[in-house]
């Protein structure tokens, strides 16, 4: 405990003259051999004026930057006794008061005859320990601390522990003082383990004798007198006592500035608060060197690095672990210090891939800390042990929480039979108040989050807990209760506001379903929570993930009451679309919904019908069979009218046009997907038959504009791909997105010659593909990608609509398989274009014949596009005149040239 000291340069006291400057011990004349802590220990003694130190006061001042124990403090005590003769010839010097401490019983004076203390002595100005290093990432506070202090004259600075509070106060106490030319002076309280004790601590920081009230109005009156900067550090534990003797001193002597640091606020009158806010950390995603070297806690994290192990460099290759390390300890600096610590014993990656084990990991801390920030358990323990019982048990129950969650939710999950909703609002105030939950107030409801660091240890103490498992129940019950009423999910018309609610829940349903489907868990519970959270997951755009999740509760299923019943459909249902975004048309994905459809018919429930029904249908239009289509597009729309249900009525209007269009009738699916449109007044989502949540609008213009290309409208086409491909990037779902673009937006980039468009939109569908677990939208991309450039090929698993749609952009992606198929079905919405390739490139005397087959065909779909292909490769310039005459006039279209250009040379 760094402190001020009297002026007075020479003392004496028996036979012994004590020079303070010159540090030296003599009697008679001769110098006396004494060790420099005992030295140390005298003058503290002394300049106690014969009041009692503690041993804890002793040793913040005389090991104010080195942890030693009392084992330590007695030896010294016993080197002082003996280079003094204490106890010889009945001379006392050091009185030990058992259990109490120590205090210096001889009169002391300066050699004219004075009392020593018979004069104020003025501050010398202290060097606080944290100022040896450089401050990273908290200049601005700093500087703004140190313009606000002399303003304000009390604040406290407070926040988690290890985040650098006394970092921060004695930058700004040194600063302030230089400036105004104060003394300063720093007390650590930690060592202070009774309230009574803190007034007696900070008077002999002051040199002034004494405890208790006494000790407080002769502070006041020095503080008065000597106007000085005063850091009261780490008050939390001695709160109330801290809270008065700081006020006094504010209110009795308003020119000494009072700057106190705490996990929570002091509460006292004329205190301004500064909460001390994490080092700023990479967000999650790819990061280079040099964007991570921009972070506070990066820059922190690496200078400590380098400090264990100077060969150490932030590079490309360790950036993204090195951000992932200060993300996960959410840029506490002292847990960032003390993983630094590691990096002498394992890369940056391994560091990161062992942060589960943080607390047997983060033990390397300085040994010049205080005891409770050596390991970052340590941290945790003493602002645990802090709490109350009550406290501790809510704390333990809000560990469940993953992320940021309003009061309502604390209620429902702390709160239990022995402790009702209101004491846990109250003690979840009290825990924001001591740093223990950050708080956002920003938005329209409180949001209330723990720390990583501190849900992590909070987890290990509720895990010890018998009754661990009643609050993840009631974690569980509160996911499923938010998300169970999903109208707003498939049938409303408020997509992102449902979405900005709910997805701030899918860490905790995640939690939530590791604990339910743990042996420890309850699987109709957690059967339950995967059926009403299934919008959440499509509206994320993970598939992926949630597939692993509901194959896990269907193969769980059997062991319920459940099986057979809605939540089996609901189940096979969501598999199916998972499956659909995941696989692709895969037979799996067919079997769920045949299955779902299965018990939906059993079970007479048209809502379910209508889930499992679409998904039959979707089956069916992807994996090219068209026929089959129609029959389950015809079954959807039956039930639809039956039902009288508006939402399902609009999605059969868009099966139905699907339909159509795929099978080559463009002038009924027009009309269809117009009508769909026309009904859309806001951002409609899907409704209760599909999962999928690609937004509906952008799908209905996905297919319009492949209708309008179709029918020779090219220019409109382009136009309305433009728009939509801008309006599925604004939503930022990947699966709109990949829908937008790979149904509609490329292909029709591609038709009208627009390489360049085709290629950034499609680099866009694989930018949101890739490493996403979409395997059928990656399809799609890698396979325009084959279209425009020969050097890359097809994918050999994309499935038959897809390579339509390829091929339809390059005649060289056109193979036997395909003409085999269109052999069998040549009335598909490709069938004219796929006849016309195979014309070209298949038997000379056949050829006029398939193309004359191609082009009737073509006008028989509506289709003015393939028409102007089909007769452009005729070469029959009264078939090219007619087909040019019947599509509008759309300049720069690269079929529209060739035709007049053909027209030309004739």
């Amino acid at each position: 405990m760094p402190h001020s000291t009297v002026a007075s340069s020479s003392l004496a006291f028996g036979p012994f003259t004590l020079d303070r400057e010159r540090r030296l011990l003599s009697a008679g004349g001769e110098p006396v051999a004494i060790g420099s802590r005992a030295l140390d220990i005298l003058l503290a003694l002394i300049d106690a004026d014969g009041g009692l130190l503690s041993k804890d006061q002793l040793l913040a001042r005389v090991w104010a930057d080195v942890v030693v124990d009392e084992s330590t403090l007695r030896v010294h005590i016993a080197g002082l006794r003996k280079a003094l003769g204490d106890g010889r010839d009945g001379a006392r010097y050091v009185l030990n008061e058992q259990g109490r401490g120590y205090r210096f019983v001889a009169p002391v004076t300066r050699p004219d005859g004075d009392p020593a203390a018979s004069q104020p002595a003025p501050f010398t100005p202290t060097r606080a320990r944290a100022t040896a290093r450089r401050i990273i990432g908290r200049d601005a506070i700093v500087d703004s601390l140190v313009h606000l202090l002399p303003e304000r004259g009390f604040m406290t600075v407070i926040g988690p522990g290890g985040i650098g509070k006394t970092t921060v106060a004695t930058a700004v106490a040194e600063r302030v003082a230089q400036a105004r030319g104060l003394p300063w002076v720093f007390i650590d309280l930690a060592p202070v383990a009774q309230s009574e004790l803190v007034a007696g601590t900070v008077a002999a920081a002051l040199d002034l004798p004494g405890s208790g009230r006494a000790a407080e109005a002769a502070m006041v009156a020095r503080l008065a007198q000597v106007p000085t900067v005063l850091v009261l550090d780490n008050c939390e534990h001695v709160v109330d006592a801290a809270a008065d003797l700081a006020q006094a001193i504010h209110q009795g002597a308003p020119a000494t500035l009072v700057l106190a640091t705490s996990r929570e606020a002091l509460r006292a009158e004329g205190e301004w608060v500064h909460r001390l806010q994490t080092l700023p950390a990479p967000e999650d995603g790819a990061i280079d060197a040099r964007a991570a070297a921009g972070y506070p806690a990066v820059q922190l994290f690496v200078e400590r690095a380098r400090a264990s192990d100077d060969a150490f460099a932030l590079t490309d290759a360790n950036a993204a672990a090195v951000a992932e390390i200060c993300r996960r300890l959410d840029g506490m600096p002292l847990a960032l210090e003390l993983a630094a610590a590691r990096i002498d014993m394992m890369s940056a990656a391994e560091l990161a891939a062992n942060l589960d084990r943080r607390f047997d990991l983060l033990t390397k801390g300085r040994r010049t800390a205080l005891p409770r920030q050596q390991t970052l358990r340590a941290t945790l323990d003493w602002s645990y042990g802090l709490l109350p019982a009550e406290g501790r048990a809510v704390l333990d129950r809000l560990s469940l929480f993953a992320g940021a969650f309003p009061m309502e939710a604390a209620r429902s999950v702390a709160a239990d039979q022995d402790l009702g909703r209101h004491a846990v609002l109250d003690i979840v105030t009290a825990l924001a108040r001591k740093s223990l939950l950050s708080v956002d107030a920003s938005g329209p409801a409180t949001l209330y989050r723990l720390l990583d660091t501190t849900r992590a240890y909070a987890r290990e103490t509720l895990a010890a807990r018998p009754d661990a498992g009643e609050p993840a129940r009631r974690h569980a019950e509160y996911c499923c209760a938010q998300l169970a009423d999903t109208d707003s999910a498939w049938e409303g018309r408020a997509r992102r506001e449902w979405l900005a609610e709910k997805s701030r829940l899918v860490d905790d349903v995640r939690a939530a379903l590791s604990w339910a489907f743990s042996p420890a868990g309850d699987l109709p519970l957690a059967i339950r929570l995967t059926v009403v959270s299934a919008p959440l997951w499509f509206h994320l755009s993970l598939p992926s993930e949630f597939l692993a999740l509901v194959e896990t509760a269907l193969k769980s299923i059997a062991a319920t009451d459940l099986a057979g019943s809605a939540a089996e459909v609901e189940l096979l249902s969501a598999q199916g679309h998972a499956l659909w975004h995941t696989r692709g048309p895969t037979t799996a994905m067919e079997s769920a919904f045949a299955r779902a459809l299965q018990i939906a018919e059993a079970l007479d429930d048209p809502a379910l019908r209508l889930r499992a029904g679409w998904g039959r249908w979707a089956h069916a239009i992807l994996a090219g069979r068209y026929a089959d289509c129609a029959v389950f597009a015809d079954g959807f729309q039956a039930i639809a009218q039956a039902v009288g249900d508006p939402a399902a009525l609009q999605t059969a209007d868009h099966m139905q046009a699907l339909r159509h269009h795929f099978a080559g009738d463009q002038e009924t699916a027009l009309r269809l997907i117009e009508r769909v449109i026309a009904t859309h007044t806001g951002p409609v989502v899907a409704n209760q038959a599909n999962h999928a949540q690609v937004n509906d609008t952008v799908a209905a213009q996905a297919l319009k504009m492949r209708i309008l290309w179709l029918r020779g409208e090219s220019a409109q086409a382009l136009r309305l791909a433009q728009e939509t491909a801008e309006a599925a990037l604004a939503t930022d779902h990947d699966l709109t997105i990949c829908y937008g673009l790979a149904v509609g937006a490329v292909p029709v980039a591609l038709w009208t010659g627009r390489a360049d468009l085709a290629r950034h939109w499609a680099d866009r569908l694989l930018e949101r593909a890739r490493g996403r677990g979409v395997r059928f939208w990656e399809l799609w991309g890698q396979g325009y990608l084959a279209a425009l450039d020969p050097s890359v090929r097809v994918p050999a698993d994309a499935f038959p609509m897809q390579v339509e749609c390829f091929a339809a952009a390059d005649a060289g992606l056109v193979d036997e398989a395909m003409l085999a198929r269109l052999d069998q079905e040549p009335s598909t919405w490709a069938g004219p274009e796929l006849m016309r390739l195979g014309a070209i490139t298949g038997d000379p005397a056949e050829r006029k014949a398939r193309l004359h087959a191609a082009l009737d065909l073509a006008r028989a779909q509506g289709a003015g596009a393939w028409s102007l292909r089909t007769a452009i490769s005729l070469a029959e310039p009264g078939r090219v005149r007619e087909a040019l005459e019947a599509l509008p006039d759309a300049p720069g279209c690269p079929d529209r040239q060739a035709a007049r250009a053909l027209l030309d040379a004739s």
